[in-house]
């Protein structure tokens, strides 16, 4: 197996592979031939985003494009934003080669260089100019070999973060007769569908649902019903039926439903459990998977929907007999399956089963807690969200909320797993602090969550990486963004620890880190410095400074030719993509105010007025510098 990638210039194309177990590298530099040699050892190859780019570039190389053709190649996908199977040399051609793409199933519009900036390694680029329009110097050529090589040893570190999820394909792949490399290649949603062999067939009823005859519709308010009725209206497009929500109180706490799911919470608000009121989350165990199969959703392109509730029952079986590698496997294929009848590029697809399963979830849990609301006086809804509901409530009421819980588990065949809280504090659905009795607090939040999110929990052991907060999640994601303030906010609410505590005590830098990247198709950045801007790359890795000769980043639109703030940064920032500054660099007071910022935000506590007309004076003249 060898991790690759590519560079391409105008005279100069290069590669460079590196074999994942020895660590040697294999550096080819416009030799057509040198290439077919190394591809006949029929290795496997891995990348980033290399479906898209690289094999395009390997195969019009291994056809004999000379450096010219290979760049105009280049400038059809990277320029044009064209498929590289539509251009008219490649599609001459059939050229075959086992590989995989880590891009696969990780979050949208995720960059390797954004990558390489949360995992805490320097992320300097080459300052050699890809429209350089002459074959390069020895010297350029050498910087193009660092830099592409130091992409390779990058691409190598987020293989390893990812074995646990790649192995569980190959698991999964092996279920189903499939090869490793094949089982790679694919997707998590087309091996999925192989899996359970979907076969691919039309289907005109998306808007044809029924009410399952489980419900007690009584319950339920007449407005979600009416709601939920617009489907079966022919006259009102697709697209605006399925865009559509509404707003309701399930008493005290504001909830909207939609076509994606239930969400609602009581805005800033925080509970503590007392001897004579509990705070109860229930979850209902694998939700989604048991609609499928209770309830009747699963994907008609199943020759048999038993395959499906066999996949269910031998997970739980793998799990308790400590069968990690099947358990993982089956565990992809669970999670997966509803989100591909929704695709319809999937063989899963089957659009109403995918409906169905959306809107009977929440109308069940909608009932529920109605019907808890109704008979349990003081009884308050918290949290209603896609999978659970989240209750406080008095002794006096204990009783009648479990025989009311129960008989809608015997009712519907669902389990429900509850978890009893000592503190929550939330400020909205999506975003809080649980603090359980017993263990470490759950948080949720895009000012919360910090390190990798991913389908698997990683094992990060010996990678000599920061202190990671291993989560289960959706699609691969890593944020390690200003992780003190998170820390601090989480400390706060949980523990009740002042934020200037949490962020003083501290004196790691990749704690203070802050990822700043152009967005769109703006170019790279530009940094104030003493009132000149100096450009810098798309992704930087910046602290807070009390320096105030620095400035902010700043990206110019494409579209537009004006010049935007890079969001969310401090007025006064230093630029360390090489990792050498040392934390005097850094304003921790801006750390501060940030965390208690969002720790007031969470609690409802206003922040004073600002002198705006002063702050936009003082960005109106720096962008007026810059244009």
């Amino acid at each position: 197996m060898y991790i690759f990638d590519c560079e391409v210039f105008s005279h100069d194309w290069l590669f460079v592979f590196r074999d994942v177990e020895s660590g040697e590298f294999t550096v080819i530099h416009n030799d057509n031939e040198a290439v077919k040699q190394f591809m006949s050892r029929e290795p496997m190859l891995c990348g980033f985003n290399n479906k898209h780019y690289d094999n395009f570039i390997l195969k019009a190389v291994l056809c004999d494009a000379d450096p010219a053709l290979v760049k105009e190649i280049n400038d059809f996908i990277i320029v044009q934003g064209r498929n590289g199977w539509e251009n008219e040399f490649l599609s001459q051609y059939k050229v075959f080669f086992d590989s995989f793409d880590l891009m696969d199933d990780c979050q949208s519009g995720l960059s390797l260089k954004a990558i390489e900036a949360h995992l805490g390694i320097p992320i300097e680029e080459t300052e050699v100019d890809f429209n350089t329009d002459r074959p390069l110097t020895a010297e350029e050529l050498e910087s193009t070999v660092f830099y592409c090589k130091y992409d390779v040893e990058a691409t190598t570190l987020l293989f390893h973060l990812r074995r646990t999820y790649l192995q569980n394909k190959i698991t999964l792949g092996k279920e189903c007769g499939l090869s490793e490399a094949k089982a790679l290649y694919m997707t998590n949603a087309k091996l999925t569908a192989a899996y359970l062999k979907a076969e691919q067939q039309p289907h005109d009823d998306e808007r044809e649902y029924q009410y399952s005859d489980k419900l007690l519709r009584q319950y339920i308010p007449a407005e979600v019903f009416e709601f939920f009725d617009r489907i079966h209206d022919l006259s009102i497009p697709s697209e605006q039926v399925f865009s559509e929500s509404l707003d309701i109180m399930v008493g005290v706490c504001p909830c909207t439903i939609a076509y994606g799911g239930i969400h609602g919470a009581i805005p800033k608000y925080t509970e503590e459990a007392t001897d004579n009121r509990t705070i109860r989350n229930k979850d209902v165990a694998s939700y989604y998977p048991h609609l499928m199969t209770l309830m009747g959703y699963c994907s008609r392109n199943i020759p048999d929907p038993q395959v499906y509730a066999d996949t269910i029952e031998r997970r739980v079986a793998a799990k308790k007999a400590k069968n990690t590698a099947i358990a993982n496997a089956l565990k992809l294929v669970l999670n997966t399956t509803y989100g591909a009848m929704l695709n319809r590029y999937n063989d899963l697809f089957d659009p109403l089963m995918g409906r169905s399963v959306c809107i009977s979830g929440q109308l069940f849990l909608l009932e529920l807690a109605e019907h808890l609301i109704q008979d349990c006086p003081t009884l308050k809804i918290i949290q209603l969200n896609t999978d659970g509901i989240m209750v406080s409530l008095d002794n006096s009421d204990v009783e009648t909320y479990q025989a009311i819980t129960q008989e809608w588990q015997e009712r519907t065949g669902f389990e429900l797993e509850e978890d009893f809280i000592r503190k929550i504090v939330q400020k909205d659905v999506n975003n809080y602090v649980e603090v359980p009795l017993e263990g470490e607090p759950k948080i949720k939040g895009g000012q919360l969550v910090r390190g990798v999110l991913t389908n698997g929990k990683l094992d990060l052991m010996g990678l000599g990486l920061h202190d990671w907060t291993q989560l289960n999640g959706g699609a691969f994601n890593i944020n390690n963004n200003a992780i003190i303030v998170a820390k601090a906010i989480k400390d706060r609410l949980a523990y009740g620890t002042p934020v200037e505590e949490t962020i003083n005590g501290s004196n790691d830098m990749m704690d203070f880190q802050l990822i700043a990247k152009s967005w769109g198709k703006c170019g790279n950045a530009f940094h104030e410095v003493n009132g000149e801007f100096v450009e810098k790359q798309r992704v930087n890795r910046v602290y807070a400074t009390p320096d105030t000769t620095m400035g902010t980043l700043y990206m110019v639109d494409p579209d537009t030719g004006r010049n935007r703030l890079v969001s969310g940064l401090p007025t006064h920032v230093v630029v360390d993509n090489a990792n050498q500054l040392s934390i005097e660099a850094v304003d921790k007071k801006w750390y501060i105010r940030e965390a208690q910022r969002m720790v007031n935000g969470f609690l409802g506590i206003k922040a004073p007025k600002k002198n705006t007309r002063r702050i936009n004076i003082l960005k109106q003249k720096s962008l007026a510098i810059l244009e």
